[in-house]
């Protein structure tokens, strides 16, 4: 760490670090050469940070932005860096009190089925209000909760939530399939994994099968032994599993094919554009193909308009997600949503 009092000094010593370490990345061991990613992390308001452990923070936060391509970067704050890095703290400090307190929410989606006309399954998602920053984006506070080994205490919490709310509305799985919970890839690695969730399901008397648990396609692509374990002892127990996003990242057939999912559910991703781009309707149809041809059940994930929905509906997708038949919604919104669904049922 270099500290430096003024602008000039700053760049001066920027520039001389450059020097030092441009065209020098590589190390000669033993006649190998072996890259040397160097990282230079430029900090030129940290009076705005306070101490210097938040200072040493913000540059780890800095590397994290860094493309890591194996060659010297340099990475430079300014306000709108810094902004999302004492932003971050907030989110971080408040979830502490939010853990404590269980000030956690959660929002239901409901998914509709094309074929049967009716929302069949929910996915259960976390919502987080801050009391001055407002409603908190669950990709920002769920993945500060990973980074500080929070997140397990939250989707207790969260899971909690959901059993007693099925407990107390049990009349809603007579008309659905289930209810799909997220778990992350440190809930998977708990060492009693399965058996915790199941000791939750039972205390309030939750069927196994009113729970799908979703394992995102990421946390798929590092499977495991222990991960194949955890995924055995939940369908043994008649507790289904979802693979979630895929086509976000790099998840193959194999990836799938290595856990037991039932259900396959598509990103928002793939479904971009598929109405004006051909290629990109061929790729997704194709997508669908051949997971039916695996006898996968498909959700379709983030159809917002009809031309969409038409279109996948075309291809055979039955269960749709998205912001066409329902946003999330909070539990007194969805049993009034339900409400009406079943009236309509019986008038017809």
């Amino acid at each position: 760490m270099i500290l430096t009092g003024s602008l000039e000094e700053y760049e001066y010593y920027l520039t001389q670090l450059k020097r030092m370490f441009d065209g020098n990345s590589k190390l000669n061991v033993n006649n190998k050469i072996i890259t040397m990613p160097v990282i230079i992390s430029g900090i030129m308001n940290a009076q705005k940070l306070g101490d210097s452990g938040l200072i040493l923070e913000y540059a780890e936060y800095l590397e994290a932005l860094s493309a890591k391509n194996g060659l010297t970067e340099v990475i430079q704050d300014d306000y709108q860096t810094m902004n999302g890095f004492l932003y971050n703290k907030r989110v971080e400090q408040y979830l502490h009190k939010a853990i404590t307190e269980d000030l956690f929410e959660i929002y239901y989606q409901p998914v509709y089925s094309t074929r049967k006309k009716c929302f069949i399954t929910l996915e259960a998602l976390s919502r987080l209000q801050h009391p001055e920053l407002g409603w908190i984006a669950p990709d920002v506070f769920i993945q500060i909760a990973e980074k500080n080994h929070m997140i397990e205490q939250i989707t207790d919490l969260q899971f909690s939530r959901v059993c007693r709310f099925l407990g107390e509305n049990r009349y809603l799985m007579r008309h659905l399939l289930n209810v799909k919970v997220n778990l992350s890839s440190l809930d998977l690695m708990r060492n009693d994994c399965s058996r915790h969730f199941i000791r939750i399901m039972d205390a309030y008397k939750i069927p196994h099968n009113w729970i799908q648990f979703e394992i995102t396609e990421t946390v798929a692509t590092e499977c495991n032994a222990g991960l194949r374990r955890v995924a055995e002892e939940f369908t043994d127990a008649g507790i289904g599993l979802c693979l979630d996003d895929f086509g976000s990242g790099y998840a193959n057939l194999n990836t799938v094919m290595r856990l037991p999912f039932s259900v396959i559910k598509v990103d928002r991703s793939l479904l971009f554009d598929i109405c004006r781009d051909e290629k990109r309707a061929i790729f997704y149809e194709s997508v669908v193909e051949t997971f039916h041809k695996m006898n996968y059940h498909i959700v379709s994930e983030g159809v917002e308009t009809q031309e969409e929905m038409e279109q996948i509906s075309s291809w055979g997708v039955e269960m749709i997600q998205g912001y066409y038949f329902s946003k999330p919604l909070p539990e007194k919104e969805l049993l009034e949503l339900l409400k009406k669904q079943d009236n309509i049922e019986r008038e017809n």
